[in-house]
Order: structure tokens, then C-alpha cells, then sequence
């Protein structure tokens, strides 16, 4: 008598019927977990591989820095005289890096000042540029020159009375009083005094002749010279470039 074998190898018969299959309930549960598991592998990866580039960021060595000045300032069209000076003052910015202090950095082609804590940028504001320019008045001359290199603050003044120079005047094709004028905070509110008689000030008001950045110096938003007020002083380094 002949087995009937395709009674064995039916899906319906005994044989198959005999393994319980799993339930749907815990085929989700796995599949569940699975994702779960997937979404925080991907949330690790993503945490290391932020701390590594922060890594790297911070142990950048010098001479990586120096060739990519170089490379940058190859780029631009400047004289010798011009081009070691900005040179010098990106390097001097590189080595400060490494310094746990507060300094200044300002991009002049941007136009952005920066406020450095060692490698961090605390702060990144706009910035106005008092064009570089020369004024004679009655028989004296001012000569505002374009600030380039690393400069020390010498001071800082807050609110403070401005005795208003010719030259003020004469840049506003204003005539000169016959008395020179004092204005109380006519410079701006906060004035952060450089070497040589420049300056990084806040707007000035209303009632000054100055109308925005004083020649060949800087001037901040009020509101971002208030937040970075605290942290400058007598000795904080500004590199310009």
C-alpha cells in the first residue's frame, strides 16, 4: 500500500500544523525594540562623532594653522610691507589659542569682531570701520590710518565727556566753533580706548558731530559692546586683520 506523501508535504496537514507560530503581538515587540535600539546606536554616533571633531578641532597644531594663513593671504592682492603684517597678527592669534584668557579679534574684511576665549568664540558681533583719512584745518593736520597687527587695550571709559576736536567739524563740512564744544558721552556710551588715540566706541548720540565710527577706528552695537563690557580691561590683546 502506497503512502500518500503529498498529505505530508501540504501546509494544512498534521505535521506543520504542530509548531506554534509566534503571535503578532510579539513580532511587533522585536521589531520594536529593534528600532529602539537602531535610534539610540544612531543618537551614540552622531554624540561621538560631534566630541571627536571637537577634538581635533582643539589640537589643531601650529603649523597647520601657519600654512592655512599662508594659503589665505596668498590669495589676496597685497604688498610685502602689508602682507607681514597681516601675517603676523593671524599668528599671534594662533598661538593666543591655546591661552585660557579673553582677547578681541577683528576681521576687517568681514567686518566682524570676535570675542575669543582661548579657542572658543564667546561672542561674534558686526562691526563699523572709520574709513582711513586725512584732515587739515587751519594749519593742522589729523591722519586717520587703517589699524592693522595685534594692539593692547590701554583703557576704557564709560559714558565719558568727549571735547570735540576741529577735525569733527570738518569731516561733517560743518564750520568749527570758536570755542571747542565738551558733549557729554560723544563718542558713545562705552569707549574702549587703543594705542594712538583709536578707539572701539558704541554709537554716539544725537547731539554729538560724530556721526558713526570715528576715523579709522571701530564702532559696536551698544548692545553687543554691553555684553562683551565685563570682559575687557586694561591689557586685553586685540588682534586686527
Amino acid at each position: 500500500m502506497k503512502s500518500d506523501r503529498r498529505s505530508e508535504e501540504r501546509p494544512e496537514s498534521r505535521a506543520r500544523r504542530s509548531v506554534a507560530r509566534p503571535s503578532y503581538w510579539f513580532n511587533l515587540v522585536i521589531l520594536l525594540i529593534g528600532v529602539v535600539i537602531l535610534l539610540i546606536a544612531q543618537q551614540h554616533r552622531r554624540r561621538l562623532d560631534a566630541t571627536f571633531a571637537r577634538i581635533v578641532a582643539k589640537q589643531e597644531s601650529l603649523p597647520k594653522q601657519i600654512a592655512a594663513v599662508r594659503t589665505e593671504l596668498a590669495s589676496m592682492e597685497l604688498s610685502r610691507e602689508a602682507l607681514d603684517r597681516e601675517l603676523k597678527s593671524r599668528l599671534a592669534i594662533a598661538q593666543d589659542f591655546r591661552a585660557e584668557q579673553f582677547y578681541l579679534a577683528i576681521d576687517t574684511l568681514n567686518r566682524k569682531l570676535r570675542l575669543h576665549y582661548g579657542p572658543e568664540i564667546v561672542r561674534d558681533a558686526a562691526i563699523v570701520i572709520g574709513d582711513a583719512r586725512t584732515v587739515t584745518f587751519d594749519g593742522k593736520t589729523w591722519e586717520f590710518l587703517s589699524l592693522k597687527g595685534a594692539v593692547t587695550v590701554t583703557g576704557k571709559l564709560l559714558d565719558p565727556p568727549w571735547p570735540v576736536p576741529p577735525w569733527a567739524w570738518v569731516v561733517r563740512n560743518a564750520p568749527v566753533p570758536r570755542e571747542q564744544l565738551t558733549i557729554p558721552g560723544g563718542l558713545g556710551k562705552y569707549v574702549v580706548l587703543l594705542p594712538n588715540g583709536y578707539v572701539i566706541h558704541s554709537p554716539p548720540p544725537q547731539g554729538s558731530p560724530l556721526i558713526g565710527a570715528k576715523p579709522g577706528s571701530f564702532m559696536l552695537a551698544e548692545a553687543d559692546m554691553r555684553a562683551i563690557w565685563p570682559r575687557i580691561s586694561a591689557g586685553t590683546r586685540i588682534y586686527i586683520y
